[in-house]
């Protein structure tokens, strides 16, 4: 009897593991514990990529620019709308874009953005607020933000002031090394959303924690510029977060998150949702393929018409449509990287109807 109620754990745990995105038979853990997440494994059969980017100029072995470009400024940026390509590289900055479909037999197409984040030097992600002054106090658009201080690229961020104004806790909010608010649970829950937190610092580096672990205090000694509230963690030293499979967090909806790879080296993902072309997926989804980018560490920023991917002062997706409302939601601030004077082209805007990149 003992043997095969062993037989039938590791059975349970097997099929657990093989289920498709989206699937509803996923256990609900509660409160959030970690499990080993599968190996990042080759890219599926049924994810589309757009066909791989060749015409580079010359890079150093760091795959950066080993000097400005003489000609057409001191980057070389490329942007391929119909084909799926925003590609930004300068000496010390690269950000690669690239538009991707998910189709699996019997589902729904689901159209994502991956973006590949490598920087040195003193480039680093931080958050960008409408207004510095006041974090608190104005919003806008999350593209209007980023053309406000010429970032490269950018994502939305923790939309806090919507749960200010719902009279619920902001979580631990930190801006420009100032606390705008410190309103969070004590430990981690598996609340929509759970206010984890997502620490920026200086030197480049990311930190992701449960409410609970650091007081506001504790990151302004470590050196935190910026601490932004939501989550949940989906990755955790290559662990994925069982948070993740639970209801909360299964809905099919525009998605958004950051992923760790490597010093210097992020990965971001936009999920299209709510239009035409696009499905929306749930987080376990969005944990898979940052599991497939060989990211150890993630955490998910706002979602639904706050999701936004910004590159060069232009979003990448197509927003999609939510009673009624068809663009960004309005926002107090951005998380980017890289501050540029060079401009491109404006690329014309895809419709949500379904095209194939």
């Amino acid at each position: 009897m003992r043997r095969l109620m062993t037989r039938a754990l590791v059975l349970g745990l097997a099929l657990l593991l093989a289920l498709p995105a989206g699937a509803e038979e996923y256990l609900v853990t509660d409160p959030p514990a970690l499990t080993a997440a599968p190996s990042p494994a080759p890219v599926p059969s049924f994810i589309t990529t757009p066909t791989p980017f060749a015409d580079y100029p010359a890079l150093g072995r760091d795959g950066f620019l080993e000097k400005p470009l003489s000609n057409n400024g001191p980057a070389f940026i490329h942007v391929d709308v119909d084909a799926g390509h925003w590609i930004y590289i300068s000496t010390d900055l690269r950000v690669e874009i690239q538009r991707c479909i998910y189709k699996e037999p019997r589902r729904q197409r689901i159209y994502y953005f991956i973006a590949d984040v490598r920087f040195k030097g003193g480039d680093f992600f931080r958050a960008y607020s409408k207004n510095p002054a006041k974090p608190d106090k104005d919003l806008d658009k999350p593209e209007n933000i980023a053309r406000q201080y010429n970032l490269v690229y950018a994502q939305n961020g923790d939309l806090f002031t919507w749960r200010i104004e719902e009279k619920r806790y902001p979580g631990l909010i930190i801006r420009n090394s100032s606390v705008v608010r410190d309103q969070t649970y004590d430990k981690a829950t598996v609340n929509g959303p759970p206010l984890d937190e997502l620490s920026l610092y200086p030197d480049g580096h990311m930190e992701m924690r449960s409410p609970g672990e650091f007081s506001a205090d504790d990151y302004l000694q470590k050196g935190a510029l910026d601490v932004l509230a939501f989550g949940p963690l989906l990755l955790k030293n290559s662990q994925l977060d069982e948070r993740v499979l639970g209801s909360h967090f299964r809905s099919l909806e525009p998605r958004s998150a950051i992923g760790f790879k490597a010093p210097g080296h992020f990965v971001g993902i936009l999920v299209e949702g709510r239009n035409q072309r696009s499905a929306g997926a749930g987080l376990l989804f969005v944990a898979r393929r940052l599991l497939e980018e060989g990211c150890s560490e993630a955490f998910t920023l706002d979602g639904g018409q706050t999701a936004a991917m910004i590159f060069m002062g232009d979003i990448v997706m197509d927003p999609g449509t939510y009673s009624g409302y068809t663009k960004t939601r309005r926002q107090p601030d951005v998380i980017g990287i890289g501050v540029t004077r060079q401009t491109i082209e404006k690329p014309k805007q895809r419709t949500n109807k379904d095209q194939s990149p």
